[in-house]
């Protein structure tokens, strides 16, 4: 968890706790509602109905649902412990994948160069203070690239239903991986050049 996201947790703790309590009658009330004031201070609102990341700083996104701004997720992966990252966002100027979730994982036989194999879609989101995301498949070639499990970096091509919006600076799409029909779980790492490293996992 960071910071960012711990003080996060702090206010919603402390907040819950004072409503269940009711109003403040004591010392230690009193210290908790200044602590949840100061943490408050700590952290920056964001525009709950804006583009990402909603006036965030670089290397941030708006959690939508709270209107502040928060770390993007770090690589805790053993993708990126093996391949190792480069991302600095003090330096780094590539697009920011703020969100990395799992669609599907189900055997796709359409799909996939052989039968019985399972298919892993995953949905990507990122913004680019640029304005310079891909707006076809072509465009993520030598840009887009997946990790395995094994720290091995790749072109990752099997791309579908992009969505590039505000002039090309946030960009949704899916990637899709084959797996061998046993396969139970799998971790995926993947990161735009000069951009952030994000795992996902499916299913």
């Amino acid at each position: 968890m960071t910071h960012k996201q711990a003080n996060a947790l702090k206010i919603l703790t402390t907040i819950i706790s004072l409503v269940a309590c009711g109003p403040v009658s004591n010392t230690d009330d009193a210290s908790s509602s200044i602590e949840a004031s100061s943490q408050t201070a700590d952290l920056t609102r964001c525009r709950k109905d804006a583009n990402q990341p909603a006036g965030c700083a670089y290397g941030d996104y708006c959690l939508q649902t709270a209107g502040w701004c928060l770390d993007v997720p770090s690589p805790t992966c053993s993708n990126f412990a093996i391949h190792g990252t480069n991302w600095d966002p003090s330096t780094s100027t590539g697009p920011v994948i703020y969100e990395a979730t799992a669609v599907s994982f189900a055997v796709d036989d359409a799909f996939c160069p052989e039968p019985g194999m399972l298919r892993a879609k995953f949905q990507i989101k990122a913004y680019a203070p640029e304005g310079d995301l891909p707006t076809s498949r072509d465009g993520f070639y030598n840009r887009f690239h997946g990790v395995t499990q094994a720290g091995v970096a790749y072109n990752a091509t099997a791309i579908q239903n992009i969505v590039t919006t505000n002039n090309a600076r946030n960009i949704a799409f899916n990637v899709s991986l084959c797996l061998p029909g046993e396969t139970t779980s799998y971790t995926a790492g993947f990161f735009f050049a000069e951009g952030n490293e994000i795992c996902v996992t499916a299913p």
